[in-house]
């Protein structure tokens, strides 16, 4: 037995009108229903474009309010006392304070990056020299056995 899962509240079942060709009654449910749904998209497309356009409209009535007065002061704040976020010696001295902060950072970063090339540097250094060691120790060994193998030869060639 097959199941079939109810609908779910966006779907509605078209039923068929009661006439001899129940499919064309079927037919024209679900284009209405479709209709109604490209509608409701259709109002929701304009509510949000509405909504953007005053946003926007908002937005830039502040931005030209702010351009026309720069010591406006932002909400909260005294009016009264001078503030250095509006005036030219606050900003260089701003812009001043993030430059020191950079040139620091980029110091201990050039700084980390020194000592780990010389760390690398002296476990390289110790790896060649253990890889020599044993290259020497190879070449060593290796004329022993070829002085003994062609003394072995030079025999074998006296006795023939």
């Amino acid at each position: 037995p097959t199941a079939t899962m109810p609908p779910t509240k966006l779907q509605k079942v078209a039923k068929a009108a009661n006439t001899e060709d129940g499919s064309q009654g079927f037919v024209e449910k679900q284009n209405e229903l479709f209709k109604v749904v490209k509608a409701r998209q259709e109002e929701a497309r304009t509510r949000i474009c509405k909504s953007r356009a005053n946003r926007n409209k908002d937005l830039h009535a502040r931005i030209k309010a702010l351009k026309c007065d720069p010591t406006t002061k932002q909400p909260g704040s005294n009016a009264d006392a001078p503030s250095s976020d509006h005036t030219a010696f606050g900003t260089l001295r701003d812009l001043l304070a993030r430059k020191t902060d950079l040139e620091r950072r980029i110091t201990e970063r050039i700084d980390g990056l020194e000592k780990t090339m010389r760390i690398a540097s002296s476990e390289l250094q110790i790896v060649l020299k253990s890889r020599s060691e044993l290259v020497a120790t190879a070449i060593a060994t290796v004329p022993a056995k070829a002085s003994a193998a062609t003394a072995d030869s030079h025999v074998l060639i006296v006795k023939q």
